[in-house]
């Protein structure tokens, strides 16, 4: 994200926007991040230092960033939607997949049994947890599924999703209906107290089985989450363009670019250059016009709102107005040609906006 005001002598041709941006935190100040991991370390060296157990220490540590992590959830949600899902189930699945992880280092690595290779949440690692943990993620990819179905990375993901959830319902069933103890082989799995229910299992050992579960599933999810950036757009363009097809609303998304400002940072003064359409995507603003050499706040623009597009029909205009922010503010920036483009498309101009602009006085 650019953290500059866009002036007269920014170039006409913009920098597109990176897929990755998207991952970026959009709520929280870096400052606030950096003492967040510092809280989080301290944490973890605290409980050591007492005796805690790992697990404990490790839970702790993850309670400072639930705060960031609800603000940009919420903040997905409002600019993409449903792709707010795949940041969840990211979040989730990146620390079900580590514990898979961790369990088979303690096993090839350390020599763990793997009946007692329980990875850091050990306290956590019963047959209940598990089932619903993974009928979580079952569920949540079949939501993916149905909001996302040209998604083919989904496809590819979800069959080992099922037959992971598959193996924990029926250890689930065997330790609730017959009190089998935890830990069991399940449906493939082979352990020292016998095989798994199909064949009677494969040989591997069920940290083994499950972490090739989780490897099948992980990385195609996370190609589809890739996948599926590549084809998502802020909602506010939606907003601005109703009429435009979901194919163009992407293909613009890709040919414009972000800028954020700071609370009392100016947008556009009146002489710089009206060679962009701004979209507010976040935040506020104020407009303000020059009467008789005072400030006056004549409107205020808020999400979905856009200003400067006059000004792209007229070679050489310029902002007649001041826009400041009032809030953290985020604005899309969209050059002549994609809004020409995107016009066409819609077959419907962009909305007017409440901002001046006037053709550059001749020398």
């Amino acid at each position: 994200m650019k953290a500059v005001s866009p002036g007269p002598t920014a170039p006409d041709a913009l920098t597109p926007d990176s897929i990755w941006q998207r991952f970026n935190v959009h709520r929280v100040p870096p400052g606030k991040i950096v003492a967040t991991a510092f809280a989080s370390y301290l944490i973890v060296a605290l409980g050591w230092l007492s005796g805690a157990q790992l697990w404990v220490a490790f839970a702790l540590s993850l309670i400072p960033w639930i705060p960031i992590a609800f603000l940009e959830i919420d903040w997905t949600y409002k600019h993409y939607g449903y792709f707010a899902i795949f940041f969840v189930m990211a979040l989730v699945q990146a620390i079900h997949y580590s514990e898979h992880c961790i369990e088979v280092i303690q096993v090839h690595i350390f020599g763990t049994p793997p009946a007692q290779a329980l990875a850091i949440f050990s306290k956590l690692n019963v047959e209940g947890v598990h089932f619903f943990g993974d009928s979580f993620l079952s569920l949540g990819t079949m939501v993916l599924l149905w909001k996302f179905p040209r998604n083919p990375w989904l496809w590819v993901a979800a069959p080992f999703q099922i037959f992971h959830q598959a193996e924990h319902t029926f250890l689930f069933f065997e330790h609730v209906a017959y009190g089998y103890p935890a830990g069991g082989p399940g449906l493939l799995a082979t352990n020292t107290n016998g095989g798994g229910a199909i064949g009677g299992g494969t040989g591997l050992n069920r940290p083994d089985l499950h972490w090739i579960y989780n490897t099948l599933y992980t990385i195609p999810f996370v190609t589809a989450l890739i996948w599926q950036l590549k084809r998502t757009y802020d909602e506010a363009l939606e907003e601005v363009f109703p009429e435009a097809p979901e194919s163009e609303l992407i293909a613009a998304s890709k040919h414009c670019e972000t800028f954020k400002y700071v609370p009392g940072e100016t947008v556009v003064a009146p002489g710089d250059l009206a060679h962009r359409l701004f979209i507010i995507t976040e935040g506020e603003a104020d407009v303000i016009d020059n009467q008789g050499g005072k400030e006056v706040v004549i409107g205020k623009l808020g999400h979905g709102k856009v200003f400067g597009e006059h000004g792209l029909a007229v070679p050489g205009a310029v902002h007649d107005k001041t826009i400041r922010a009032t809030t953290e503010l985020t604005v899309i920036a969209m050059d002549e040609a994609t809004l020409e483009h995107i016009e066409a498309a819609s077959h419907k101009p962009a909305p007017s906006t409440v901002v001046g602009t006037k053709p550059t006085p001749a020398v």
